[in-house]
């Protein structure tokens, strides 16, 4: 019974790991279509994902920098890429990290001031400087006179 007891609290331990860290997994294939700046059709060898990068958040399709933001991300399409996967979002897209020649193209979008880091769910402090870097640099939307986040657009709507 002691051995089973372990056993049991071991496994037990191992699942809640792996809920809390959150499942993962990794992708190859390319972008074929770029929805927004945050949302992407990426092609696998088994079918194609929607995905919703994990980490920033891009400006919506009525707002300013909206076309830039997804130009950024259109210069990717149809190259060789692995994405990492981490869940879902609310609406059912695939949540995940797109890199293309070992970078972070989500944090790239970043950095290049061409998307918000989603404070809200990502702790992630290299995605917090990525936008600091771009806010005092004035890169891409940190350009824009009154730049306002996505998250309070949509709440306005």
């Amino acid at each position: 019974h002691i051995l089973n007891y372990r056993f049991r609290s071991i496994l037990s331990i191992c699942l809640l790991t792996i809920y809390l860290s959150g499942y993962s997994q990794l992708y190859t294939g390319s972008v074929i279509r770029v929805i927004d700046g945050d949302t992407f059709a990426f092609q696998t060898e088994d079918g194609s994902l929607i995905i919703r990068m994990y980490g920033t958040d891009a400006p919506e399709r009525d707002q300013p920098y909206s076309k830039e933001s997804a130009d950024f991300l259109m210069q990717y399409l149809n190259k060789e890429a692995t994405l990492k996967t981490s869940g879902v979002d609310r609406y059912g897209r695939t949540l995940g990290v797109l890199y293309i020649n070992n970078q972070d193209i989500n944090l790239l979008s970043t950095k290049n001031g061409c998307s918000w880091h989603y404070k809200q769910y990502s702790k992630d402090i290299l995605y917090a400087q990525a936008e600091a870097y771009a806010k005092k640099n004035k890169l891409g939307l940190w350009a824009l006179q009154n730049p306002i986040p996505p998250w309070n657009w949509r709440q306005n709507k």
